[in-house]
């Protein structure tokens, strides 16, 4: 009877064991995930930061085209264009995570996020053609420039144009891969 009280001891106290090994190890685990974690948070910040500091560019520039002749109507529209993506830029960071939220939270945050960077290309690039368009009747209806010279500063806008759009498809395609990896370990850690 007592060899069996002693075993049943021992795989008692070994079953304890190993409950308190498994409980660090998870503890370890999640604190690997939460750094992970932090670190796609921090890369969507800097890239968002860099939208940011695109729009507010966007802001001071234009009025600029002022001063090269165009109409007061396209640098209100433009600065407008700015204004309305500087708005939803911040909006949009406001929604990345913060390491203390929990789980659940974090990923309605980020799938709004995501929403809004998925639709946001649908109004951007129409708004931009739009812009450009009058941009180019702008710069050819005016006194100030030669054919040559509208020509001219047409190609060099649509250079920088096609520059900051290859630039900025860019982030977004990065901004995009972030969110998806920040939801996979969302994922990860709720089964945990």
């Amino acid at each position: 009877m007592e060899t069996t009280d002693n075993t049943l001891n021992e795989m008692q106290q070994q079953m304890q064991l190993l409950k308190d090994k498994l409980s660090k190890q998870t503890i370890v685990n999640e604190q690997m995930m939460r750094n992970a974690f932090g670190k796609g948070i921090k890369d969507l910040r800097s890239n968002y930061s860099v939208k940011t500091i695109a729009a507010i560019a966007g802001m001071l520039g234009c009025p600029s085209f002022y001063n090269l002749g165009c109409s007061l109507y396209f640098v209100i529209f433009g600065e407008l264009m700015m204004l309305i993506a500087l708005v939803a830029t911040l909006y949009a960071n406001r929604l990345i995570p913060r390491m203390d939220d929990d789980l659940l939270t974090a990923a309605g945050n980020l799938t709004r996020f995501r929403k809004i960077n998925a639709e946001w290309i649908k109004y951007g690039i129409p708004t931009m053609v739009v812009w450009l368009g009058w941009l180019i009747v702008e710069l050819f209806s005016g006194e100030e420039f030669t054919a040559g010279q509208a020509y001219a500063m047409i190609g060099g806008i649509a250079v920088g144009l096609t520059v900051g759009m290859c630039i900025g498809l860019r982030i977004r395609r990065e901004i995009m891969r972030g969110v998806d990896e920040l939801m996979a370990q969302i994922k990860e850690m709720q089964n945990m």
